[in-house]
């Protein structure tokens, strides 16, 4: 119930993805590798060196058309259910406090530069995995069965990491593991009460 077909945090990052992508495109910062971390790439030796902001930007670059559609596909499907259980300001923020962490984590584990909002994402599923697990017995049978597909899904995106050296899986277990310890802690915009609710 109230869950909304236009989850704005996710339609505004969506939008503000498409529009780096399209000035990745004009400056040409995909056509070699000095370009993409030009651009704002994550590189561990530009990133401990002092540019640490690449941690953010690194997470609003992408690879390639095909990248940045399947990010953005993802996005707006977990949008859908961070904006509601978690309200568009706590989706927000696990959002970004995710991909800072995936992209801190790919900065530790490797030296190659990488981009993309994976790493937010998956944080987005682990907060989405534990409060389906977190409030289960507040749904029906159906809807418990989200977050074990979820779950299902996530092992099946980093079981593909593993095998395909060009995923940054790396970022993808940060962004998991910082999700579902966000979504262990934050409270559920559903199951707060209403303000007059909890002064009388």
């Amino acid at each position: 119930r109230g869950l909304s077909a236009a989850p704005v945090f996710a339609l505004a990052l969506i939008g503000i993805n498409a529009g780096v992508f399209g000035w990745e495109i004009a400056t040409g910062a995909l056509k070699s590798r000095e370009a993409i971390i030009a651009a704002g790439a994550i590189y561990a030796p530009r990133v401990f060196d002092g540019e640490s902001w690449r941690l953010a930007t690194g997470m609003f670059l992408h690879g390639g058309f095909s990248h940045l559609i399947g990010n953005c596909l993802a996005l707006y499907v977990l949008g859908l259910a961070s904006e509601r259980a978690w309200g568009r300001g706590r989706a927000l923020f696990i959002y970004f406090f995710s991909g800072i962490a995936a992209s801190l984590v790919s900065a530790f584990m490797q030296t190659r530069p990488a981009v993309g909002a994976s790493g937010a994402i998956f944080g987005l599923m682990g907060a989405a995995i534990i409060f389906f697990f977190r409030y289960g017995t507040f749904f029906h049978a159906r809807n418990r069965r989200i977050g074990a597909a979820l779950f299902g899904w996530g092992s099946f995106q980093l079981a593909l990491g593993v095998m395909t050296p060009y995923v940054d899986n790396w970022a993808h277990f940060g962004g998991l593991l910082c999700g579902l310890l966000l979504g262990a802690f934050l409270p559920s915009a559903i199951f707060e009460r209403p303000e007059e609710e909890q002064a009388s």
